[in-house]
């Protein structure tokens, strides 16, 4: 297995370490959260402040992105949030903050339903018994990252073919894994593998909250139901560490925002919305939608003036991505484009949305959920049932009448399973209620029947009074469980049905472990065989595995037939001179190759083997 469990106690460690400064500043942030999101906040308050302010201040002053910048920035965010901190304390004492406030019954259950998004999160790992990243997606990220931790710059040459520059709209998602490697000292395999469960986590735990501040209380249930949020290779997923993944807990983190109904929130959403912009422009997208309608909401509650300054403060981070053209301009181009009716066809099969993998009974729940959400909700889960609406209306517009484009589609199907299961959470909460209250109804009209009785005599009268009372007891406890059976048997439900559905879903493997560990091996030791005259940068590869080969080992490639695609000409042309092992020095003159991985081996004088399957040519060209 290519990960160690240190090397999974350093990432901990990395989370707690951006965690704690965050968690302190909530308190500044607001007085009347609970500790539950003070621990969330935390998180994501730290990474994307961090994020955000590493790209803004290398926009505006050109401050290199590199790690004792990043120590810098994160003392400067941390000693004044401890120095207030310590003067609190030396001037008031032990203040009384709200708390969790579990009970003991509940805050089991919740750690429960976090342990199972930590699985839900990991679940294709372990039934793949593979540990390295799935997706091609993954592997891209993972060369951009590397790329922005050697040049400490947002804009980069080209790390698969060593020319032209790389200005990529989610570059936000590259500085944000350059600082948790920086700050647990992980590994990337370690960060990309392990990273999607810490998320999980932290989403459910958003959830929760999210539930919990409701009026209706839906907490438990939602936090549930979101670990259900699949995962495919056709539209990404939360098991896997793309910009999208983190770019779902930011969204919901501006949820949370907007549930505050507090001008402090109203003020920081613009902030996050902009860090959402920088690490998954498309999830911004939706978050902005999910703002707008959430104001018109509160206009119809008789808030306008909470509902005015947060639209006006949203409208900022737009501006601002306006301006910048520079990064986002293609995006901003394809997006007018789109609307004004240019079509952009999808290159990949369309897709069929699996209603099996979030469970029928969550989408049954659903249904029950809008119902509730306006017959008893407020602001929140309206906004939330009009958001899947909207969401729905984007994925159907899309197949049938191609308008749209296709990044904005894909996505799409993520967001709209998001707020399908928040909205079913608060569907199964009602039905809960629902329920019990009729339930009670029942058993007191029982009580008053019994009360009318005709008088008797008191030795028959007391024995029937004890009759009933133990009666009465007895379905009285079935009453008081009715709340937790109902529950009990959707999770059954889901767990035989949702969970295999999971299971079976398909990934694919770009490289085996032991091809990680023979690129773990050139990275390593490569520099030991160059000089100012052989510099070995150029690889030659199997097509499909080119691209965990760069990221890897941080070598030029030739061709790709995989994301990056890169010329495509020559996927041919490669496959047939490593299958000739190698023995075609004009191919490697031609293509300046120099290094070669090839477990069908070379035979071929001209190259020296350094390794397993490993093989170096000085080269003949100039």
């Amino acid at each position: 297995m290519p990960i160690q469990a240190f090397d999974i106690l350093q990432l901990i460690i990395g989370v707690i370490l951006l965690t704690v400064p965050g968690y302190l500043w909530s308190y500044v942030f607001s007085k009347t959260i609970t500790r539950l999101e003070r621990i969330v906040f935390g998180f994501v308050f730290s990474l994307a402040g961090l994020t955000t302010l590493s790209f803004m201040l290398h926009y505006l002053i050109g401050l290199q992105v590199t790690l004792l910048n990043l120590w810098i920035l994160y003392l400067i965010y941390t000693i004044p949030v401890i120095i207030l901190f310590l003067l609190s304390l030396y001037t008031f004492g032990k203040k009384q903050v709200p708390r969790i406030n579990l009970p003991l019954k509940k805050s089991k259950l919740l750690l429960m339903i976090l342990s199972f998004s930590t699985l839900m999160a990991f679940l294709p790992h372990i039934i793949n018994h593979y540990f390295l990243p799935f997706h091609v997606d993954e592997w891209i990220h993972w060369s951009y990252t590397r790329a922005v931790i050697e040049t400490g710059a947002p804009a980069f040459i080209n790390p698969y073919t060593g020319s032209g520059i790389i200005a990529n709209p989610e570059i936000g998602f590259h500085i944000s894994t350059a600082i948790l490697n920086w700050f647990s000292g992980a590994s990337f395999n370690t960060i990309f593998v392990f990273m999607p469960a810490i998320i999980g986590v932290f989403i459910s735990l958003l959830a929760y909250n999210i539930g919990q501040r409701s009026s209706r209380h839906f907490g438990l249930e939602a936090a549930f139901l979101v670990a259900f949020i699949p995962t495919t290779a056709r539209y990404l997923g939360p098991s896997f560490y793309v910009a999208s993944t983190l770019g779902l807990l930011l969204l919901l983190f501006v949820v949370w925002l907007l549930q505050l109904e507090k001008i402090q929130g109203a003020i920081f959403i613009p902030a996050f919305i902009w860090a959402l912009f920088i690490v998954h422009p498309v999830t911004a997208l939706a978050g902005v939608l999910a703002v707008f309608l959430y104001c018109g909401f509160l206009l119809f509650e008789k808030k306008g003036k909470l509902a005015l300054f947060t639209g006006l403060t949203t409208l900022i981070p737009l501006i601002a991505i306006y301006l910048l053209t520079t990064r986002w301009g293609f995006a901003i181009e394809m997006l007018t484009e789109a609307v004004a009716g240019k079509e952009y066809l999808l290159n990949l099969p369309q897709i069929w949305l699996d209603f099996t993998h979030l469970g029928l009974v969550t989408w049954g729940l659903f249904v029950l959920g809008i119902y509730y959400s306006f017959a008893k909700g407020k602001a929140l889960a309206r906004t939330l049932s009009v958001s899947a609406f909207c969401f729905v209306l984007v994925i159907g517009v899309y197949d049938q009448l191609g308008f749209g484009i296709p990044i904005i589609y894909e996505r799409t199907f993520l967001y709209l399973m998001l707020v399908v299961t928040l909205v079913a959470g608060l569907g199964l909460a009602e039905l809960r209620r629902e329920i019990s209250s009729r339930v009670k109804d029942y058993m007191e009209k029982r009580k008053e029947k019994h009360a009318t009785t005709p008088p008797l005599s008191s030795k028959r009268r007391l024995h029937l009074d004890l009759t009933f009372h133990n009666k009465y007891l007895n379905q009285l406890s079935w009453r008081e469980n009715t709340g937790i059976l109902v529950p009990l048997v959707i999770v059954i439900m889901l767990l035989l049905t949702a969970v295999p559905a999971h299971a079976n879903i398909e990934y694919y493997q770009m490289i085996t472990e032991e091809e990680y560990e023979d690129f773990v091996w050139i990275r390593d030791h490569l520099d030991e065989y160059r000089n100012d005259t052989f510099l070995y940068e150029r690889g030659a590869v199997h097509p499909f595995k080119a691209s965990p080969f760069s990221a890897i080992t941080g070598l030029n490639i030739v061709t790709s037939n995989m994301h990056p695609r890169l010329r495509i000409r020559l996927d041919g042309p490669m496959r047939e001179f490593l299958s000739n092992q190698c023995q075609d020095t004009s191919f490697m003159d031609r293509y300046k190759i120099s290094v070669i991985y090839n477990p069908l081996g070379c035979n071929n004088t001209n190259l020296t083997q350094i390794h397993e399957h490993v093989y170096l040519y000085p080269g003949l060209y100039e």
